[in-house]
Parts: structure tokens; C-alpha cells; sequence
């Protein structure tokens, strides 16, 4: 993702907006790992897109069994979207969760 500034421009590589998405999505309660899915799948643990200027960002999960999945999801979504806007200063349209499984 590039972005023209007055003296210059600024390239924000993919790579760098899915480490800042991974740990805002670990810092929260309840998460244990993303989910590395097998080199079979298509899918990784994460997958950042961007078009027209906003970023959908991904996530496999795998949460603890004792926690409101619903809540945490939510915190996730939030966390992450207000890390990578901070971060980046891009804009962040979605943030789509997907939990693989839970551990006990």
C-alpha cells in the first residue's frame, strides 16, 4: 500500500500490516494462537486485502473454551482495527474472524 505524502511517499508492505493485525489479535483475553492451517489449504492464519484505499484483514483463530466467543470476537475486531488505523493510518473496512476451534 503506497501513499503520497508532501515530500514523498510512504510504502506500508502487507507483511507488515498482518504482524501488527496477529499481535493486536493476541493481546486480547481469550486467544491462543492463529491458526497455521495445513500447506494443503489454500487459507493461513491471516490474509490482508486492500482495495481502493481500504484494508479487509482476516483472521483464523483458536480460542480458550471458557471465554464468550461472541465478546472476544468483538474485542479482536476492535483491537486490531484500531491498531492497524493507528499504526498505518490507513483504513481498515473489515475485520473478519474466523474460529477454527477451542482449546481447553
Amino acid at each position: 500500500m503506497a501513499r503520497e505524502f508532501k515530500y514523498g511517499s510512504v510504502k506500508i508492505a502487507n507483511e507488515t500490516i498482518e504482524t501488527i493485525a496477529k499481535t493486536a489479535a493476541e493481546e486480547i483475553n481469550g486467544v491462543v494462537e492463529l491458526e497455521e492451517l495445513d500447506s494443503k489449504e489454500l487459507k493461513k492464519a491471516s490474509n490482508i486485502s486492500v482495495f481502493e484505499g481500504f484494508v479487509t484483514i482476516d483472521l483464523n483463530l483458536v480460542l480458550r473454551a471458557d471465554v464468550n466467543v461472541r465478546k472476544t470476537i468483538k474485542h479482536v475486531q476492535e483491537n486490531v482495527k484500531r491498531q492497524v488505523e493507528t499504526m498505518t493510518g490507513l483504513l481498515v473496512k473489515r475485520v473478519n474472524v474466523q474460529v477454527n476451534s477451542l482449546k481447553i
